[in-house]
């Protein structure tokens, strides 16, 4: 038995399915049944069984599976140490990491610029999605790890919730008094709300809301992108519901009106998402360090506004 084998297991098992593990090892699919047989064969034992669409895997498949993640594990490790990375000054390599952009908007330049100072030796790819193709982007090693919602499947992957935030109404007019004021969104007025895409979760959380009568609305517009929506709300009467942390530094902007949401009860988890076999290097460690840091800044902002609020 080798890695490669290891390799090919682990996908067959997180995909339960041959073909589609086939797919991501980027080997023919009877090359791939052909190394996980001759793991069975050599051992003895029946990793999975075969059904008519996909395979699950037996006792002995999940007690291997539990040792395969400790072996990818302890490589991604032993690699780390031998390329030096062990000493923080001298962190270097490259970080690829995927994030929302809601996130993006609002506090990535107060965590970059400070981590690119700290440590110029790292190169980062920041590459920005809704949490649908962020988690496919894990899946496929594209990115190192991501930000998003909760995956509806773990399929190998480790998630780590490191922010729970609060949903607001962002708008360029007092739509529902002086900023700050607590908004029930089930009593809201001739609300214009501007939604987002309903093939992401969130965007399919406020229309079941919308639909359940939780959300009073007069009109709506689905634009799928947060910069469309933002400019949209930012200079007219029309409303997005957004996580506080897109708008964290402009809280206190003139011309912004920005409401907590009590009703309905609109969450946005927040979640740090990676491949189980490619857990985060030094570098990576480092930079969700940073990240996380810089959200207790961001709780510390709301609860600066919500026990004052303004008066804009």
């Amino acid at each position: 038995m080798d890695l490669k084998q290891i390799s090919y297991f682990m996908w067959v098992y997180e995909e339960r399915s041959f073909s589609k593990a086939a797919a991501k090892a980027n080997v023919v699919q009877s090359a791939l049944s052909m190394q996980i047989r001759r793991i069975e064969d050599e051992f003895g034992v029946l990793l999975f069984n075969r059904l008519p669409r996909g395979v699950e895997p037996t006792e002995a498949g999940r007690k291997f599976y539990d040792r395969c993640v400790l072996i990818a594990r302890n490589l991604a490790e032993a690699r780390e140490e031998l390329s030096g990375a062990s000493d923080l000054a001298a962190v270097s390599g490259v970080i690829r990491v995927g994030l929302p952009g809601s996130f993006n908007r609002g506090v990535l330049r107060d965590v970059l610029l400070p981590f690119m100072e700290r440590y110029p030796g790292v190169q980062l790819t920041i590459s920005e999605a809704y949490t649908g193709t962020l988690i496919d982007w894990v899946r496929e090693g594209s990115v190192d790890f991501a930000l998003g919602v909760r995956p509806s499947e773990e399929g190998g992957l480790i998630q780590k919730l490191i922010y729970s935030d609060r949903v607001v109404l962002m708008s360029g007019a007092p739509v529902n008094g002086a900023s700050f004021r607590p908004c029930d969104l089930s009593q809201a007025e001739n609300l214009k709300l501007i939604l987002p895409a309903q093939n992401q979760s969130f965007g399919s959380l406020v229309q079941k809301y919308i639909d359940q009568g939780f959300i009073r609305t007069a009109k709506t517009i689905e634009i799928n992108g947060t910069v469309g929506a933002f400019q949209l709300a930012r200079y007219s009467d029309w409303g997005v519901l957004t996580p506080f942390v897109s708008l964290c530094r402009e809280s206190g902007r003139s011309g912004m009106y920005i409401y907590p949401i009590v009703n309905p009860d609109i969450p946005f988890d927040l979640y740090l998402v990676y491949d189980k076999r490619r857990p985060p290097n030094i570098a990576a460690r480092q930079f969700i360090a940073a990240i996380e840091a810089e959200l207790r800044h961001v709780d510390a902002i709301w609860k600066e506004l919500t026990a004052s609020p303004s008066q804009i």
